[in-house]
């Protein structure tokens, strides 16, 4: 079971309103009301995978109560903390013609002591049967900026490993306490180290120092999306040890790679299949890696940059059997003998 944990919740309210501009009366044309708050959107985004979640977090008031029955409508699994305060609403405001956005966002109810006594202790209890816990989003009023560093804390001496995605002094501190994962967006990086990222060379400076200031791994979203990477620290570079269950999924990321790559059929500086029928692997080497990735990611359009073909700089023999971007798994095959077959044939007439 996954568990997420939503601090500042809310009700996002989207208008379409054409030709918008400050200080004019405008119609809205179209309008949609949802619950949100990032560890609420990740809960959404699991339950529709059919992943067994459950979301909690704080909510208050007439808008907490829309936020439990919005969620309740679309089968997302709840155990939220009920507060005093109102949970907050938040406005966006979208002028189709121009494709612009407005947003107006609450800064949201503040909590107590008490309340945040209550977090902890449901919290704990939860932990009990989750395999992995999402801390996302902002923080409410009073809650201070060490909170998400505490339940870090807590849930890594339960053995639950924490992916944190947040922004600020509450990043940092959740990051120094060591989250199993951070994954902040480019601004929110750039905003972690210090500097800004110029190119690629920064940017995986950037998530380097990210995982040397106490995250076992990081991950920089990017606009465009599809350029994601992660990093670890080098051997001794860090004291913090990586826990059993994350080390076991790594090594077997690694081994499914050199299986997939040992399998190809034998290429200049790519893995060689031998000649004898068992077919054992012979002679491999690994090529150079120096070319830049936007090169190896357009030598086909059969083969995405992280297959193996491209990682190993070789004609495409393997193909996509399925892909899932927000847990970014993918899985690739290596092509049938007919399938390579075709690809000599199509080479051969061009």
């Amino acid at each position: 079971m996954i568990l997420t944990v939503t601090l500042n919740a809310a009700i996002d309210r989207t208008v379409a309103v054409p030709n918008f501009r400050l200080g004019r009366r405008h119609r809205a044309v179209e309008s949609r009301t949802v619950a949100g708050g990032k560890g609420i959107n990740v809960a959404r985004a699991l339950a529709l995978l059919g992943r067994p979640v459950i979301a909690t977090g704080f909510v208050g008031g007439p808008s907490g109560t829309r936020v439990l029955e919005q969620l309740h409508e679309e089968s997302v699994l709840t155990d939220f903390i009920e507060i005093a305060a109102e949970t907050r609403i938040n406005l966006a405001v979208i002028d189709p013609t121009s494709g612009e956005q407005t947003e107006i966002n609450e800064r949201g109810p503040g909590v107590s002591a008490e309340e945040t006594k209550r977090l902890f202790d449901r919290i704990g209890y939860l932990a009990g049967g989750a395999k992995i816990c999402v801390l996302a989003g902002s923080l409410p009023p009073g809650a201070g900026d060490d909170l998400y560093a505490r339940l870090i804390d807590d849930l890594r001496r339960r053995g639950v490993p924490v992916v944190l995605d947040a922004e600020g002094e509450a990043m940092l501190a959740g990051v120094r306490a060591g989250a199993a994962m951070v994954t902040p967006n480019e601004t929110e990086a750039e905003e972690l180290v210090g500097q800004e990222f110029a190119d690629g060379s920064d940017l995986a400076s950037g998530l380097l120092e990210i995982v040397r200031l106490g995250a076992e791994q990081a991950a920089i979203t990017r606009p465009e999306g599809a350029s994601r990477r992660s990093a670890r620290v080098p051997s001794g570079a860090c004291s913090r040890s990586t826990p059993r269950r994350w080390s076991r999924s790594r090594r077997s990321a690694r081994a499914t790679r050199s299986s997939l790559a040992t399998s190809l059929p034998g290429t200049k500086g790519a893995a060689r299949r031998s000649a004898s029928p068992t077919g054992s692997p012979a002679g491999r080497s690994r090529p150079s890696t120096s070319a830049p990735a936007s090169s190896i990611a357009t030598r086909s359009s059969d083969c995405w940059a992280g297959s193996p073909c491209t990682i190993w700089r070789s004609r495409p023999k393997c193909r996509l059997v399925s892909s899932t971007p927000a847990l970014e798994v993918t899985l690739w095959k290596s092509k049938s003998a007919a399938e390579r077959k075709g690809d000599a044939l199509t080479d051969s007439t061009t």
